[in-house]
């Protein structure tokens, strides 16, 4: 199966800027999403629920004679939520993925009906299950955002001021949710345990650590599944890698502290030194593997403050390559 969902996980999803077809007087509004809380003061999540918007949008652009600009406007000005980067690159996306995506919707329409409510598995549930390997000491509110994608199963999260947020896709497979929620919750739960800035420009060595912790958490969850299918976004890329460990950790070992947005796309979303994608990914399973056999638990690397995963980092990558680690 193809787990598309572990795309960089901080990669923020507000894509809309109306279009100027409609001065802002004409322009409709937006629905209102479904709102709604569950959970106590220890866990708690908050669910917003878009379906509502989505199917605004699609019934406007479903109408007779409406043509593909006009879609895009009628995107923009009544939905206008993607999984891209708040960037002019991601306008585009946004668009290429809407018109990709079009075809489908019509299809998925009695599942986007039933929205939130009918999800699963229900986040609060997930969270729980990650709370309880990560036992965070302070009380966790997530931000759910049930949005309706392009049928690409990209879940992901953010953070702002310590409230971090969680967006699922409602067209998701069930299967693919299960395998992927646990690891965007590790997301949300870490950006309160370790005070963490939630943002998407973040150093080399954060990126590696809150990834390896939450493939590691998401494989404590739901360890009937091949650490494969939780960790690759190409399938046969973990095989791959493999091979290749040793040049993967030295190649991130100069950039542990790098932040800027080329060099994180470059070892997330991007071809890494080594040729492959998520190279961040794949040193951060082994990071956080080699803290975990040094005795740390995964409840105390998620404590680790931000500042600190640098040196943290680099120190897990130098012992690894001075033993006996496979491959060139």
């Amino acid at each position: 199966m193809r787990l598309l969902s572990l795309i960089p996980v901080l990669l923020l999803a507000m894509a809309p800027m109306p279009a100027a077809a409609q001065s802002p007087a004409q322009a409709p509004q937006k629905a209102e999403p479904r709102r709604w809380s569950e959970g106590d003061d220890t866990l708690r999540v908050n669910i917003i629920d878009l379906s509502p918007r989505f199917l605004d949008f699609h019934a406007a652009a479903s109408a007779a004679g409406v043509d593909a600009e006009r879609r895009w406007t009628l995107w923009q000005l009544r939905y206008g939520f993607a999984a891209v980067p708040p960037t002019p690159e991601g306008q585009a996306m946004a668009r290429r993925m809407l018109e990709q995506a079009w075809p489908r919707y019509a299809g998925a329409l009695p599942l986007i009906r039933r929205g939130a409510k009918a999800m699963r598995p229900q986040p609060l549930d997930t969270l729980r299950a990650v709370a309880a390997v990560l036992e965070p000491r302070e009380p966790v509110e997530v931000d759910v955002v049930a949005y309706v994608g392009a049928f690409d199963g990209n879940a992901f999260s953010s953070g702002q001021d310590g409230r971090p947020t969680v967006a699922v896709p409602l067209e998701m497979d069930e299967r693919q949710r299960e395998a992927i929620l646990p690891h965007e919750m590790t997301h949300a739960v870490h950006i309160v345990t370790a005070d963490l800035s939630g943002g998407w420009e973040r150093s080399i060595a954060a990126t590696l650590m809150q990834e390896g912790l939450a493939t590691h958490v998401a494989h404590e969850v739901v360890p009937d599944r091949p650490l494969a299918e939780l960790i690759e976004y190409t399938p046969g890329w973990w095989a791959e890698v493999q091979p290749k460990r040793r040049g993967i950790l030295q190649a991130i070992l100069p950039a542990l502290e790098a932040k800027d947005g080329d060099t994180v796309f470059r070892f997330t979303m991007g071809k890494g030194p080594n040729g492959f994608e998520r190279e961040a990914y794949a040193a951060g399973w082994w990071v956080i593997e080699h803290l975990r056999r040094q005795g740390m638990s995964l409840a105390e690397i998620a404590r680790i403050p931000e500042a600190e995963m640098p040196a943290v980092a680099r120190r897990a990558i130098e012992q690894m390559l001075a033993g006996s680690e496979p491959g060139s």
